[in-house]
This record gives C-alpha cells, sequence and structure tokens, in this order.
C-alpha cells in the first residue's frame, strides 16, 4: 500500500512545515556592528594616508573624522581685488552732476515706456478692428434678401414640410 502513496505525499509534512520557511529580514545599516566595521575601515585608512592628505587635501580629512576644518585651513570669506580695480563712471560725478544724470535717465526710461505702450495700444485697436471686420463678414454672408412670393413658414425645423424635405428617413426593411 506504500507503494501507491507517491513521495511527495508522504513528505507532505516536509512541504508545509511553518519552521523551513524563511523570513526575509531587512538589515539595518545603522547598526553598532556595521558602524564599529565603517570606523575600524577608516581608521586604518587615516593610518595609511592620512599625513599625506591632510598636508594636500585638509577639507577631506577633516571631513572623514567627522571634524570640523580649523581656522588655519580655512580660505577667507571677502573678496580679494586687484588694487588697480574699475572705477564706475557714476562714482566720479559730484553729486549735483549724479543727481541730473539719474533725472535724465529717469526721463529717458519714461519717454521709452511710453512709446511703447502707444505702440501696444495702436497694435491691439488694429486687431480688434480686423476681428470685427471678419465677424461682420460672416455675418452679412448670412444674411440675404427675402421674395415675398417664396413661403418661407416650412424653415422651422419642427415643422412637417422641412422634415419631408430634408430629413428623409428611408426605411427598407
Amino acid at each position: 500500500m506504500d507503494e501507491k502513496i507517491s513521495s511527495i505525499k508522504k513528505d507532505k509534512k516536509i512541504w508545509f512545515n511553518k519552521d523551513l520557511k524563511t523570513k526575509f529580514r531587512q538589515t539595518n545599516l545603522n547598526n553598532r556592528y556595521f558602524n564599529k566595521l565603517l570606523k575600524k575601515k577608516t581608521e586604518d585608512f587615516l593610518k595609511m594616508n592620512g599625513e599625506t592628505l591632510k598636508e594636500n587635501n585638509p577639507g577631506l580629512y577633516y571631513s572623514i573624522k567627522n571634524k570640523p576644518l580649523p581656522k588655519k585651513y580655512q580660505k577667507p570669506s571677502y573678496p580679494i581685488a586687484p588694487v588697480n580695480a574699475y572705477v564706475p563712471p557714476q562714482s566720479k560725478l559730484s553729486k549735483e552732476e549724479l543727481d541730473l544724470q539719474v533725472k535724465q535717465d529717469l526721463e529717458l526710461k519714461k519717454e521709452k515706456e511710453a512709446k511703447a505702450l502707444a505702440a501696444k495700444q495702436k497694435k491691439e485697436k488694429e486687431i480688434a478692428l480686423e476681428n470685427y471686420r471678419q465677424r461682420l463678414r460672416k455675418e452679412v454672408s448670412a444674411i440675404y434678401v427675402c421674395r415675398p412670393q417664396d413661403n418661407h413658414r416650412w424653415v422651422s425645423v419642427s415643422s412637417d414640410v422641412y422634415q419631408n424635405r430634408y430629413k428623409k428617413k428611408y426605411e427598407y426593411y
């Protein structure tokens, strides 16, 4: 009787046993074990290359050690300008001359803005006029003379005459 039962059915307990199921867990990279390994690797690297790195690239050296860069390695934050720097012509003028120049600049700016505004308004007016002419052409084409002799009552869409004349429904079946 055992010969007729398949081997899979015999080992059913093994196949569906809860103890054999694997549980996948994510590794936490912030735990002490990994931090200890990282610290060991960085210390080994700094023992081997620390002095040369400190001489050539002190910013990288102190960032590896997680310490702030000392002041002797920091660059000055103020800009260094050459002695014969370019001096703008406005700073050479006296206060009265500078006031006059500023007023003239403002007047020129106002004139340019006024010209630009006038040109813009003129362009908008031309566009509006052209749009009006196009609409008028469309309306005129739709308006035509009616003769009083013709019967225009059939023009109503709901009238029977209109339906018979234009909306013919042919039923073949």
